[in-house]
């Protein structure tokens, strides 16, 4: 063969044998492997999910041990765009996932939805808080880079409760005999277990977006409002404990409620209303939940010389202003007699809390259940570095650092939410 046929026959295998490198200035043939480098994949698992569901994320076929910069970003109900970022040390074999620890950017350690969790406005932006979920859902776009080069990308779709086929029913006085907020799953074919929601001291409707959550994991839901909302008592005081008990008789009537599994879910002043039901009506109710917790009552709010509970007409005795803050209270009738439920509890507390020692108030009551043979099972959460606002136990609901006035940091809520969250489901889904 003559030099030049020879010439040319080389570049052609060299081209054949490796495109991808010839077409971005690389020179030589190599392993397939390392034609794979030029083509980083980004894959998300799974591509559409409810908001609060984890994702797994991943990228292969970066160089090895790249310095990988990956950034989310998405577009809330207002229209204000929120951006994180996390990087990666990619393996010796080209790969990273969110599994591992990010280096720097918007959070740092392992926390495989922080890139979600930790979402941002722009710098500057006063207005936005939380991020507002839009009703018909929100893509999530995340972009890999490597140098400054984009080299994958990839779309998560996060779906709201509407999406998940969930209907929402106001429930009004006087026809409904509460006020509140009703959410039935899709499917009300199987009966599951049921959950009545109850705020704090903020009044009004304060856990539609909780029970909206739960309606979209199959659970029957109702928001319960018990002062500051038409025909309800302006503020919390003297509320009557009877009150409750139609909310949960109106709850256990839906179509898709076992009758023998509905729990009670309050949060901070609601948790008294929450043990108080199942400490007078245990036949009522079939479980507790409760968040950022007291184990004894207190007095009405904001005016403290009033009661704030009432049972059969008379006020549920309450701890005096001087005991506030502590689980051993002068006068002992207004400790919870939690003993006296009849089903599961679950309770979870941040030991930073600036409101009241919800940590402090979980430790008596789960000491008094132990003293007392409790029989059911107590699950009791405590967050080190979280305040009063992880209550809800909300998942994966970005927020700025403004958002979290009473207590803990904003990686300490954030992630101590995220993780209830989940043990709250699991909770549900062992009764």
């Amino acid at each position: 063969m003559d030099p030049m046929r020879s010439a040319m026959l080389r570049r052609f295998l060299l081209a054949a044998c490796c495109p991808v490198l010839a077409m971005v200035g690389l020179t030589g043939c190599h392993r397939a492997s390392d034609a794979a480098v030029s083509h980083p994949v980004m894959s998300v698992s799974a591509a559409q999910a409810l908001l609060d569901v984890p994702v797994s994320v991943s990228v292969h076929g970066l160089p090895a041990g790249a310095r990988t910069t990956v950034t989310a970003t998405a577009t809330d109900a207002s229209g204000t765009t929120w951006t994180s970022s996390a990087q990666f040390q990619a393996s010796a074999a080209g790969d990273i996932s969110l599994q591992q620890a990010s280096l720097a950017g918007s959070y740092t350690g392992s926390n495989p939805m922080g890139l979600f969790e930790f979402m941002a406005p722009p710098a500057g932006d006063r207005t936005s808080e939380y991020f507002q979920h839009p009703a018909t859902g929100y893509d999530v776009t995340l972009v890999a880079t490597v140098g400054g080069r984009r080299v994958a990308a990839a779309t998560t779709r996060r779906q709201s409760w509407q999406q998940a086929g969930v209907t929402r029913r106001q429930l009004r006085l006087p026809e409904d005999g509460v006020y509140g907020e009703l959410f039935l799953p899709a499917s009300t074919a199987v009966r599951r277990p049921a959950v009545l929601l109850l705020g704090g001291s903020e009044g009004g409707m304060s856990m539609g977006f909780p029970a909206e959550m739960l309606a979209a994991h199959g659970y029957p839901a109702l928001s319960l409002a018990y002062f500051k909302e038409p025909g309800l008592p302006p503020a919390l005081a003297n509320i009557p404990l009877e009150y409750f008990t139609r909310a949960l008789a109106v709850l256990r009537r839906q179509p898709g409620v076992d009758p023998k599994r509905v729990l009670v879910f309050g949060v901070s002043r609601g948790s008294e209303a929450a043990l108080l039901l199942g400490s007078h009506f245990p036949e009522a109710v079939n479980g507790v939940i409760v968040g950022v917790p007291s184990s004894v009552v207190n007095r009405g709010y904001p005016d403290a010389a009033t009661a704030a509970w009432t049972h059969g007409g008379k006020p549920v005795p309450a701890a005096g202003l001087a005991d506030l803050n502590t689980a051993t209270p002068a006068d002992s009738r207004s400790i919870i007699a939690v003993e006296r439920i009849r089903g599961p509890i679950l309770t979870v507390c941040g030991v930073r809390d600036a409101e009241w020692v919800s940590c402090v108030y979980q430790r008596a009551l789960t000491d008094r259940l132990a003293s007392h043979h409790f029989r059911y099972p107590v699950t009791a959460l405590r967050y080190p570095d979280a305040g009063h606002e992880i209550g809800p136990m909300d998942a994966f609901y970005s927020a700025t650092a403004s958002a979290f006035t009473r207590g803990g940091s904003l990686a300490g809520n954030l992630t101590a939410m995220a993780d209830a969250h989940a043990k709250l489901l699991t909770f549900l889904a062992d009764q």
